[in-house]
């Protein structure tokens, strides 16, 4: 779990452990407050990561024509 420290501004300041993690506001639910206990949630999305690589090879393809 993390704990949302403080807001400064458009930051968040997240407490890991003996960590604090600093990123922006907006990634967080509207409503969070300091104090609250977060879960945050990271995964891999494979199908968008290899669409991207291509829409990037392409381009890449074309700057070289």
């Amino acid at each position: 779990m993390f704990v949302l420290d403080r807001i400064e501004g458009d930051r968040a300041l997240i407490e890991w452990g003996e960590e604090i993690i600093e990123i922006p506001l907006v990634l967080l639910p509207t409503g969070v407050k300091e104090g609250d206990l977060l879960r945050i949630s990271i995964s891999i999305e494979e199908n968008e990561t290899e669409a991207r690589k291509e829409r990037l090879e392409e381009k890449a393809k074309r700057l070289w024509e």
